[in-house]
């Protein structure tokens, strides 16, 4: 019930409560940090987004995929992702844009 009436509040004050329905769910990508085992993506945008840790994401340029990331950890405003895979010969750069995928088992 509380959950209800502070969603229901922050809708009435014109502003987004976090992991409501109404949030977007796409951030685009802020940098990509390289490391000696792997790259994590820095996305602009966390919890206000609907991002949460665990959350399996495609990672899109011009409307065509690249590849898939891994929320790794998510703040309410800025997300970290780690890559799981990409096409052949294709980098994720700033500007891409990543979005969560479907859960296929709703």
């Amino acid at each position: 019930m509380f959950a209800f009436l502070v969603a229901a509040s922050a809708v009435a004050m014109g502003t987004r409560a976090l992991g409501l329905a109404e949030a977007d769910g796409k951030a685009p990508v802020v940098s990509v940090i390289t490391g000696q085992t792997t790259d994590l993506v820095v996305l602009e945008g966390g919890h206000d987004r609907g991002f949460r840790p665990g959350s399996v994401c495609t990672v899109t340029r011009n409307g065509r995929p690249l590849g898939s990331v891994v929320i790794a950890e998510a703040t309410r405003s800025r997300a970290v992702a780690l890559i799981l895979s990409l096409d052949a010969g294709a980098r994720i750069l700033s500007g891409d844009l990543v979005s969560p995928r479907a859960n296929p088992r709703i």
